[in-house]
C-alpha cells in the first residue's frame, strides 16, 4: 500500500444524493490521515473504507482537520467528528485549522453538546481530551508542518465568504485541494506542477438553464468546466480529479468531457470511497 494517498469520503454538493456524501477527504501519509473538510456522513465513510479493507486507520486516528470554508455542506459533521471518535475511545484533541469564524462555530458546538459531553464523560472511561477541538484561524502562508508534511493554503474567492485552498507538500508530492472557489489570480503559480489537483467544478454546458439568480451565485462563487479546463491547462497536475460537481443533469462522463474539450490531461470524476495514490 502507497505511503501517501488521498481518499475521497464525501465527493458531494448541497444537494442531497443516495450516492454521495457532502464535502470531505483524507491526505494520508504513512497512516495518518490529515482530514479536509467534514461534511455529513463523513465519520461513516471512515468507518465503511475500513470495512471494505480500503484504508488501515481508524476513527480514532481523526485529529488533524483542515476546513476551506464554513458551509454546511463542508463542516455539519464536525459534531460528528469530535463527538464518535470519542466514544471509539480517541483520546487526543481535534486540531482544526480553518478560516475566520472557525473558532466561534467550534465553541458553539460544544456548548451545544454539553449535556452530551457530561454524561459521556461519567458514562465510560473514554480520555477527557479525546472530545476536545483546538483551533487556529489562518488566511495563507504556511499554516501547519510536522515530520511528514507541510500544509500551504490560499485564499480562495467564495462569493465573499471566507475560504481557503490548501497545499499538501509530502515526501511523495504535492497534493492542491482547491475548496468551493472560483477561479483566483496566483492560485495556477501557487499549484503548478502538483501530483494532484482536487478541484470542485459546474457544468458550463448546463449552466445557461439554471435560473438567474443561481446562475449570478454560481460564476461568483464557483468553477465552470472551461475556467477549470484553463486553469488545468496552467497549472499541468499530473492528475486532476473533480469533486464538488455540479451536473444539472449531465453524467460523471459528460462533465470529464467539458472539461476535456480544452484539457489535453488525465480528467477524473471523484466517487465517495475512491482512493488515490501518489
Amino acid at each position: 500500500m502507497s505511503q501517501t494517498q488521498v481518499v475521497i469520503l464525501g465527493s458531494g454538493t448541497p444537494n442531497a444524493d443516495p450516492d454521495r456524501v457532502s464535502a470531505s477527504l483524507a491526505v494520508v501519509v504513512a497512516g495518518q490521515p490529515y482530514l479536509v473538510d467534514c461534511g455529513h456522513g463523513a465519520v461513516q465513510r471512515v468507518v465503511e473504507a475500513r470495512a471494505m479493507g480500503k484504508i488501515a486507520w481508524d476513527t480514532t486516528d481523526l485529529t488533524r482537520l483542515f476546513v476551506t470554508h464554513l458551509h454546511a455542506d463542508h463542516t455539519v459533521g464536525l459534531p460528528d467528528l469530535l463527538y464518535t471518535p470519542w466514544i471509539h475511545e480517541r483520546e487526543s484533541p481535534l486540531q482544526a485549522i480553518g478560516p475566520r469564524g472557525l473558532a466561534d462555530m467550534a465553541r458553539h458546538i460544544e456548548l451545544a453538546y454539553s449535556e452530551n459531553i457530561r454524561e459521556h464523560r461519567k458514562a465510560h472511561p473514554s480520555s477527557a481530551d479525546g472530545c476536545k477541538i483546538i483551533v487556529r484561524e489562518v488566511d495563507g502562508g504556511c499554516v501547519y508542518a510536522d515530520d511528514q508534511l507541510t500544509v500551504q493554503a490560499l485564499a480562495a474567492n467564495h462569493g465573499g465568504l471566507a475560504a481557503l485552498s490548501y497545499k499538501f507538500e509530502t515526501p511523495a508530492g504535492a497534493i492542491v485541494l482547491s475548496g468551493d472557489t472560483k477561479p483566483v489570480d496566483g492560485f495556477a503559480d501557487w499549484a503548478r506542477g502538483c501530483d494532484l489537483l482536487v478541484h470542485e467544478v459546474y457544468s458550463a454546458r448546463r449552466f445557461a438553464l439554471r435560473p438567474p439568480a443561481w446562475q449570478a451565485y454560481h460564476s461568483r462563487a464557483h468553477t465552470s468546466s472551461d475556467e477549470l479546463a484553463a486553469l488545468a491547462t496552467a497549472v499541468q497536475p499530473k492528475r486532476l480529479v473533480l469533486t464538488h460537481q455540479l451536473f444539472w443533469g449531465q453524467t460523471p462522463a459528460q462533465l470529464v468531457a467539458e472539461v476535456q474539450r480544452a484539457y489535453a490531461g488525465e480528467v477524473i470524476s471523484a466517487s465517495d470511497l475512491d482512493v488515490y495514490a501518489l
